[in-house]
């Protein structure tokens, strides 16, 4: 396997989709790397990658094999193990899922027949689930929230707020893709810091398994399906089989959608989920916070802190997000 480079060569990014197309998958411009084998001038296997997530893998059917697969997986994985990863994760089709569980992945969740995503790791999901099981508590109202912050807005904190007065226990789950504004660290901090007045909030992070839209693959789903759709799927069985079950969870707070369509079926897609039996969960939607007769959204904040307009943000985040943002020089 050589790496090769389809966003700068052109024969490169001929050759890869061609047999991309041969086999139904679409190229991810978001990809970092990607690997080539080839013979006699002709490329019959490729893969690529986003950070630890193996995307784009085709095989040209006429060398399809153990041999050439695991050849290419080896690469892929040494290369997510020098840049300091700690596990691999690919998101697949159903047939594929032998392939990669003889080489030591396993299912997180699956969606249907559309997506298995799985993950190769010495400590993986089912670490994140038992450490997750010790900041288990007990009570009438298990509530739960799933915030990206990017940054912590008052549309956030007035969700946490409501959140919390109607949970016995809240539980808040910071995303932890590092693929927004503000990074992992910075955005955890303005949540902790905008919450700290709560004796009844548990925060943690997410890890790789609540998945951003940055990292979800739409490269082997069929255009005409939704792949918004499949995405607050996988990641509605994820928290509701696993980490609302580990942590006794049976209400999850979001924000209602008036304006963005697709974050209005993430919501719809969650709640029928969540909704059927076993471990039924409660969505409840929550009418968001308005300022100058706008909602509140982070998008508002980043873009005046592009501007340079640091100021303006006062009246749409807490004092100690635009502290924490002054003090950081974000």
């Amino acid at each position: 396997m050589i790496k090769i480079y389809p966003k700068l060569i052109e024969k490169d990014k001929n050759d890869v989709n061609a047999l991309l197309d041969q086999e139904g998958i679409r190229f991810e411009e978001n990809v970092q790397k990607t690997f080539g084998k080839y013979q006699d001038d002709k490329l019959i296997a490729t893969a690529s990658i986003y950070k630890n997530i193996i995307k784009c893998v085709a095989i040209d059917p006429s060398y399809k094999g153990g041999a050439l697969f695991n050849e290419m997986m080896t690469t892929l994985i040494n290369e997510i193990n020098q840049n300091s990863y700690d596990s691999a994760f690919v998101y697949t089709k159903p047939i594929y899922e032998t392939s990669f569980a003889a080489i030591g992945f396993n299912v997180i969740e699956r969606v249907d027949n559309e997506l298995i995503f799985m993950q190769k790791a010495r400590y993986g999901f089912a670490s994140y689930i038992e450490k997750l099981k010790q900041s288990k508590v007990d009570g009438d109202v298990i509530g739960s929230v799933v915030l990206n912050a990017n940054p912590f807005t008052l549309g956030h904190q007035y969700l946490v707020d409501y959140g919390a007065k109607h949970s016995t226990y809240l539980h808040i789950f910071v995303v932890s893709e590092d693929a927004s504004y503000f990074s992992t660290t910075n955005r955890y901090n303005m949540v902790k810091l905008g919450v700290k007045d709560y004796d009844n909030i548990i925060i943690h992070p997410t890890d790789s398994y609540l998945v951003s839209s940055a990292t979800f693959p739409s490269y082997f789903i069929d255009e005409e399906k939704s792949i918004t759709k499949i995405h607050a799927s996988l990641d509605a069985r994820i928290f509701k089989y696993h980490i609302g079950k580990a942590l006794g969870i049976n209400k999850r707070f979001v924000g209602t959608e008036p304006i963005d369509e697709s974050t209005r079926l993430y919501n719809e897609t969650m709640r029928e989920i969540f909704e059927n039996e076993p471990n039924k969960l409660d969505l409840v939607e929550i009418t968001r916070k308005e300022s100058s007769g706008e909602v509140i959204s982070a998008s508002r904040v980043r873009a005046l802190i592009e501007d340079g307009k640091i100021e303006q943000i006062k009246n749409l985040v807490p004092q100690s997000t635009y502290e924490y943002i002054k003090n950081h020089n974000l």
